[in-house]
C-alpha cells in the first residue's frame, strides 16, 4: 500500500489541485501478553491539506486578480485617450494656434478656413475619445457577462461535486473528487471572493461577498445578469437581489470597478472639459463681429443637448452655419475694417484658467487627467506586483504541505522497497525454520 500511494503521488507530481498523499499505517495489537503482535495495518489514506492556508490563498488569490484586471483594462483606456498628435492636448493648441494666426490676419479667408478646420478637428477629438471609452464601457459590461457565466459553470460543479463526496462512504475513495473540488474554488476565486466552509461529512458551501449563498450541498444558486443596469449596463443579481456593489474581489470586481467607477469618473472629466471648451469660446465669440458686421453666433453646438455636463463631449460640434461660411466668424472687437480684439480674446483663452475651479487651463486640465489615469494604472499595477508576490509565497506554504517532492517520495520509494525486502527475509527465515521443524518431527 505504501509503494501504491508513492506511485499515485508521483504519477500525479504535475496534476493541478493534487494533494498528497499519506497512508496511515498502524500496529495490530497482540491478543495476547505472550505475543509480539499481529503487524501492521492500514487505516486509511490521507490528503495533506492546510484549510488556514488555502484559505487565505483563495482570498490573496481573489485580491491579486481584481488589480491585474484593473491594470490590463485600464491600460486600454490609456490607450484610448490617444498619444503624440493623435492627443486631445495637441488638438487644443492647434485649435488656439490658429486663433493667434486669425489675430495676425483677421480678414485673410485662408486664416479663418483654418480656424474652422482646426475648431472641426477639436471636435472630432472629443468625439472619438468619448466614443472609445464608450466601446471600453460596452466591452467591459460583456466581460462581465461572461464572466458571471464563468462563475455559474464552476459552482454548478462545485455542488454536483458535494454531491458524489456525501455519497462515497469510505472517504479514501473521495479525494481525487475532493482535489477537482479545490482546483473548482480556487478558479471560482480568481472570478470573484468567495467565503468558503468546509462540510463536516465532506465538500464544501460557498458564500459570495454579500453573505447570500453560491453554493449549499448539491444545491448551486445562480447569478443571473438583468439588463437596465447604471449607464444601461447589466447588474448582477442573486437570489433576486442585486449585489452588483457588494462583489468587489476577482476578475469580475476589478471589471466592475473600471466599469462602474472609473470609466464614468472619466467620461465625466471629459464631459466637463468640452461643455467648458464650448462655454468659454461662445461666449467670447459672441462679443465679436463677423465680417459683415453681424454679433458672432455660437462657434460650437452640440449635435444633442448634454444633460447638464453629461454627452458634451460625445456630442461637441462646429456650429454648421459657422463652418459653411468663414466670414460669419467673430474676428472683430468693433464694426471696424481689420480689427482683431476678438481673435485676440478668443486666442488668449489657451491661457485662461477654466478648470479646476479656476486653477488650470484646459491644456493643464486635459494633461492633469492623462496623469491621473496614469496613476491609476500605476496603482492597480503596483497592488497587483504586490499581492502577486503575497500569493507566490501562499503557494509556497501550501506545497511545502501539500505539494509533491519527487527527493521524498524517492525516499519513500527506497523505504518501502526496504520494508518489503525485510518482510520477505523474515518470511524466508520462519519457512526455514518450520521446515527445520518439520524435519525434525518427521524424524
Amino acid at each position: 500500500m505504501g509503494l501504491d500511494v508513492t506511485g499515485q503521488n508521483i504519477a500525479n507530481v504535475n496534476t493541478p489541485g493534487y494533494s498528497r498523499r499519506v497512508v496511515d499505517i498502524a500496529a495490530v495489537p497482540p491478543p495476547t501478553r505472550q505475543q509480539a503482535g499481529g503487524g501492521a495495518e492500514v487505516q486509511g489514506i490521507r490528503a495533506q491539506r492546510d484549510r488556514l492556508v488555502e484559505r487565505r490563498l483563495g482570498l490573496e488569490t481573489s485580491g491579486a486578480q481584481r488589480y491585474a484586471t484593473m491594470a490590463d483594462e485600464l491600460g486600454m483606456v490609456e490607450s484610448a485617450l490617444g498619444t503624440g498628435t493623435s492627443s486631445l492636448d495637441t488638438r487644443l493648441n492647434d485649435f488656439f494656434d490658429s486663433l493667434s494666426a486669425l489675430a495676425d490676419r483677421p480678414t485673410d479667408a485662408v486664416a479663418r478656413q483654418n480656424v474652422l478646420l482646426q475648431a472641426s478637428s477639436l471636435a472630432n477629438a472629443y468625439n472619438g475619445t468619448a466614443s472609445r471609452l464608450q466601446q471600453l464601457g460596452r466591452e467591459m459590461d460583456q466581460r462581465v457577462v461572461a464572466t458571471v457565466a464563468d462563475i455559474n459553470g464552476l459552482t454548478e460543479r462545485i455542488a454536483r461535486l458535494n454531491g458524489v463526496i456525501t455519497d462515497i462512504p469510505d472517504p479514501s475513495a473521495s479525494l481525487h473528487a475532493i482535489d477537482e473540488q479545490r482546483e473548482l474554488v480556487r478558479q471560482l476565486s480568481e472570478l470573484t471572493d468567495v467565503h468558503v466552509n468546509w462540510r463536516s461529512e465532506g465538500g464544501v458551501d460557498i458564500d459570495s461577498a454579500s453573505g447570500k449563498a453560491l453554493v449549499i450541498a448539491d444545491t448551486a444558486y445562480e447569478l443571473t445578469v438583468p439588463a437596465g443596469g447604471p449607464g444601461g449596463n447589466h447588474s448582477i443579481a442573486l437570489q433576486g437581489t442585486d449585489v452588483t456593489a457588494s462583489l468587489t474581489g476577482g476578475r469580475l470586481g476589478g471589471l466592475l470597478t473600471v466599469r462602474d467607477t472609473t470609466l464614468p469618473g472619466y467620461l465625466q472629466t471629459l464631459d466637463e472639459q468640452a461643455s467648458t471648451l464650448a462655454s468659454a469660446v461662445n461666449t467670447a465669440h459672441a462679443a465679436g463681429y463677423d465680417l459683415d458686421g453681424n454679433a458672432g453666433q455660437a462657434l460650437f453646438t452640440f449635435s444633442t443637448a448634454p444633460q447638464g455636463t453629461t454627452g458634451a463631449a460625445s456630442a461637441l460640434q462646429v456650429n454648421a452655419a459657422v463652418a459653411g461660411n468663414s466670414r460669419l466668424l467673430a474676428a472683430a472687437g468693433a464694426v471696424a475694417p481689420g480689427d482683431n480684439q476678438n481673435a485676440r480674446a478668443l486666442a488668449a483663452l489657451r491661457d485662461a484658467p477654466l478648470m479646476g475651479n479656476g486653477t488650470a487651463t484646459l491644456v493643464q486640465s486635459w494633461g492633469q487627467f492623462v496623469a491621473t489615469a496614469g496613476r491609476d494604472i500605476q496603482g492597480a499595477s503596483q497592488e497587483r506586483d504586490v499581492r502577486t508576490e503575497i500569493v507566490g509565497q501562499l503557494q509556497s506554504l501550501r506545497d511545502q504541505v501539500s505539494g509533491v517532492s519527487l527527493d521524498e517520495e524517492a525516499l519513500n520509494l527506497t523505504k518501502f522497497q526496504r520494508a518489503y525486502e525485510a518482510n520477505a527475509r523474515m518470511f524466508q527465515a520462519v519457512n526455514d525454520a518450520i521446515q527445520v521443524l518439520f524435519d525434525t518431527i518427521g524424524r
